[in-house]
């Protein structure tokens, strides 16, 4: 997979995939929902990971959590995490393919697809369906080359727990 780079007002907006989240996952000991130490954001830790200089804006590309209490972790959750220094195999990021489509969710879109979620996976053990399959239908991008960063956690509408682009869901 290919690392996504897109500049604005001087700041570097990078897309982070799976590998480098999975690596960035296994330095984290905690976060606010479970540790009082959690104060730096999940961010900080993408940038010590990738031992790159300059201003960075993170994307994730794929959802997280925390490895310790299982809360989902986005850009700017607090974490506290191992190391001051990142390690030698950790300065890499992973690539997307060059015709792999990132969609940036906004508010109103994300609105809409809210409406439509019957259940999630926390509240229904019938949820089948991945929250971004729903996205796929509501933007029309196709599912094979397409994934999505959404700009906050949906909301389900019948337990009101946390939705991210990968939970499992009953749609309406």
């Amino acid at each position: 997979m290919k690392q996504q780079h897109f500049s604005t007002s001087g700041i570097e907006l990078v897309v982070v995939g799976p590998a480098t989240l999975l690596n960035a996952q296994h330095r984290i000991t905690g976060c606010r929902a479970c540790t009082l130490s959690a104060t730096r954001p999940f961010e900080a830790l993408l940038h010590r990971v990738s031992g790159t200089e300059g201003e960075k804006e993170y994307f994730l590309g794929f959802p997280t959590q925390c490895p310790k209490c299982s809360a989902p972790i986005f850009e700017k959750t607090l974490v506290d995490f191992t190391g001051n220094e990142p390690d030698d195999d950790w300065t890499y990021f992973d690539i997307y393919d060059e015709d792999q489509n990132v969609i940036f969710i906004d508010e109103g879109t994300l609105l809409d697809a809210e409406g439509f979620v019957a259940a999630c996976e926390n509240c229904n053990d019938q949820a089948e369906v991945p929250f971004d399959q729903l996205l796929d239908a509501i933007t029309g991008c196709d599912p094979r080359i397409t994934e999505y960063v959404i700009c906050r956690a949906a909301k389900c509408g019948s337990c009101r727990q946390e939705i991210v682009e990968k939970t499992l869901i009953v749609p309406r």
